[in-house]
């Protein structure tokens, strides 16, 4: 039913890994996170944090990502106005798709349910996206917009110099 090898060392305990930028991530469903490998000081890439950005259609996550902290990468949409240089962005399966065992597991199933034939694997890879897959591209135009036409408003409603020099000028002097 599935491969045989890879269902053997998930039973014994091996967990899943995904790799991302060349670094190593454990799929840690008991957790809840992806957990880098060999960097303790890394929060890892909570499931709970990155729910939001969980694509229907593929089922995957598509996120901003921080190498260098291997963890996920924060942009505020409403203030946002370059793409950040510290962050890419990257597609990863979903937790289901990466350890159908241990979602079996957490959640209360038989542990070989929904598993396909040959369809259990240990190792996956991330695949980096495009940063127009998270809208970046789209609200950094829009907050320019939004910021040049604001700047517009203010430039009309303060009055010119020239007028209000004059407007000075104007009355009695003492």
């Amino acid at each position: 039913m599935v491969d045989q090898k890879a269902y053997r060392r998930r039973l014994m305990g091996h967990l899943p890994q995904v790799k991302i930028c060349s670094h190593d991530f454990y799929v840690d469903i008991r957790m809840g996170k992806l957990r880098p490998k060999d960097d303790f000081l890394s929060n890892g890439i909570p499931f709970s944090d990155i729910e939001d950005y969980f694509n229907d259609a593929t089922e995957t996550y598509i996120i901003p990502y921080n190498p260098q902290k291997k963890e996920l990468g924060e942009i505020d949409y409403e203030t946002v106005t370059e793409i950040p240089d510290d962050l890419i962005v990257i597609e990863i399966p979903s937790e289901y798709k990466m350890d159908p065992i241990g979602w079996n597991r957490q959640h209360g199933y038989e542990i070989l349910d929904g598993v396909k034939k040959d369809s259990l694997e240990i190792r996956f890879i991330a695949r980096q996206a495009q940063w127009e897959e998270i809208y970046v591209p789209q609200k950094i135009r829009e907050n320019l917009d939004q910021a040049a036409k604001k700047a517009k408003e203010n430039k009309q409603d303060k009055p010119d110099k020239n007028e209000q020099n004059v407007q000075r000028k104007k009355g009695r002097k003492m």
